[in-house]
């Protein structure tokens, strides 16, 4: 007899598989068999156990251990509702009542099924249990033979073996299918290209950066195209690199070992260009950084999970949606992350994805739709992009290389870069101008200088550090009273500043 209560338990879990879609969880050869499936929302996870429990406590402790697993394996069905069913068979129920189990006193989940198949309930049960779920119960005989039961079992048990051997070996063919050797050039690549940069100037010149191919607007609509391509490959200062190298490193590995290296440089290079041009139509100001391309893995980790829930959820998943929310939250804090070429490239890549779609797997009619998508944003993020290179974002990026300029001591380069940039100031004429009166200043040009920060007074009263500067040109000049005027202004616009407030006071004295 006891042999076909086994072939019963092996014969549900054969039915579960085959005919029902259930994935097989663990196999264990003593009988015990973990099965699930998502169905309306919940996670059915199915035990199968045989065994024969003579008290009700036996049955009580089984429970208890269930419990402790589901509990230690939480990570499995992250997020979801689960349903457990405990299925046990076995020739005799227990002696004593076992019908009347308190789950809360035994802190099991309400969702927890208790299903005793014995000899004499065993079609009724199950019929029971398919029902509640919407399953076809199974119409198979359990009238046979010890002999053909011992058979059955066997083969049975052969069949598990082999369906978990080559769900294995699926899920390790999916993550290494390509090895990650782009990865590393590409990690070499930047590393070099940050070490040339800071041999030639430093990384953190706006004035070097536009030189060697940062993504700068007014020269990228006068022809400079590929700024989009070699920005993707510079760094502004140890940090963005290290920060971009270390996620480069952990995505890289993850998405080329997934997709290939054909398909990890498409993604890679495809979401960089369009974050590239994302940020060209949102951010005005210089950038560079691989940042775009790198949230394009991203979206090449997304894209692989809507292919592979399961799968996705119980490797990376709920981790890749910490990580990613972190990096935005990171972006909208902190003014000077180019939140545009982020957001482009996460997009980017996730339609690049489906351009070139997972290995062994062709979408011929989502993938052509994908590439006309991928098309269309394009051209329409460079016709907005072009439309809002304007005076105003040129001069502001004018007022930012020349503050850097002038941290190089640069000061001729600054006077002409400045001058150029007065015949359209946009709504930058005054740093424009306080920046030219600066160099002015330093290359002896005083009377100049004095004359660029009266009109920034006049354009901009506020201006504390106009009056500041101002009021030392005048009593340089030798007068007093218009340098007193002008320490007053900036000492009451400023009081927190210690340097204004000792310039008013010695005119006090």
């Amino acid at each position: 007899m006891y042999i076909k209560q086994e072939y019963f338990l092996w014969k549900i879990a054969q039915d579960l598989i085959d005919n029902q879609d259930f994935d097989v969880l663990h196999v264990n050869n003593n009988s015990e068999i973990w099965l699930e499936k998502d169905i309306k929302g919940k996670t059915h996870v199915f035990r199968l156990y045989h065994a024969q429990f003579d008290w009700r406590n036996q049955l009580v402790r089984d429970l208890e251990n269930i419990h402790l697993q589901i509990k230690q394996n939480r990570r499995l069905f992250r997020n979801k509702k689960i349903v457990v069913h405990c299925l046990y068979i076995s020739q005799y129920p227990p002696v004593d009542e076992w019908e009347n189990i308190n789950k809360d006193q035994l802190s099991l989940n309400s969702n927890t099924n208790i299903v005793y198949l014995d000899d004499d309930h065993k079609r009724e049960g199950i019929h029971n249990l398919y029902d509640g779920l919407g399953m076809t119960p199974p119409n198979w005989s359990l009238e046979l033979s010890e002999h053909e039961a011992e058979t059955q079992v066997h083969y049975l048990k052969h069949f598990m073996e082999g369906r978990q051997r080559k769900r294995k070996r699926e899920t390790q063919d999916i993550f290494t299918f390509g090895k990650p050797l782009l990865t590393y050039v590409l990690l070499v690549l930047n590393v070099l290209m940050y070490l040339f940069i800071e041999f030639k100037g430093s990384s953190t010149s706006i004035v070097t950066l536009i030189e060697y191919g940062a993504k700068y607007n007014p020269a990228i609509v006068s022809g400079e195209w590929w700024r989009i391509l070699s920005s993707m490959f510079l760094h502004i200062g140890t940090l963005h690199l290290l920060m971009n190298m270390l996620a480069l490193y952990y995505l890289g590995t993850a998405v080329e070992r997934i997709y290939g290296t054909l398909r990890f440089t498409w993604i890679y290079f495809m979401a960089g260009i369009f974050g590239g041009i994302a940020s060209f139509m949102l951010n005005p100001q210089v950038a560079a950084g691989a940042s775009g391309a790198i949230f394009g893995l991203f979206g090449a980790l997304l894209y692989f999970g809507v292919h592979y829930k399961k799968l996705f959820l119980r490797t990376m998943g709920y981790n890749l949606f910490i990580v990613i929310g972190i990096n935005l939250a990171f972006g909208l804090l902190v003014p000077q992350v180019d939140n545009g070429a982020h957001m482009g490239g996460f997009i980017g890549g996730f339609i690049a994805s489906a351009i070139c779609n997972l290995p062994k797997k062709k979408q011929w009619f989502l993938q052509t739709v994908s590439a006309t998508i991928y098309t269309v944003s394009i051209g329409l993020m460079l016709f907005f992009g072009i439309q809002k290179v304007d005076d105003r974002s040129y001069a502001l990026i004018q007022v930012q290389l020349s503050q850097n300029l002038i941290e190089e001591q640069n000061y001729r380069e600054v006077i002409r870069m400045t001058t150029d940039a007065l015949s359209n100031p946009g709504d930058y004429q005054a740093e424009l101008l306080f920046n030219r009166s600066y160099a002015y200043t330093k290359t002896e040009q005083y009377a100049k200088a004095i004359e660029d920060l009266v009109l920034v007074t006049e354009l901009d009263p506020e201006f504390a550090e106009a009056h500041f500067n101002l009021a030392l040109l005048y009593r340089q000049a030798g007068k007093p009273e218009k340098a007193e005027t002008h320490a007053d202004k900036a000492a009451r616009l400023k009081p927190e500043q210690e340097q204004f407030q000792n310039l008013k006071e010695s005119f006090d004295q």
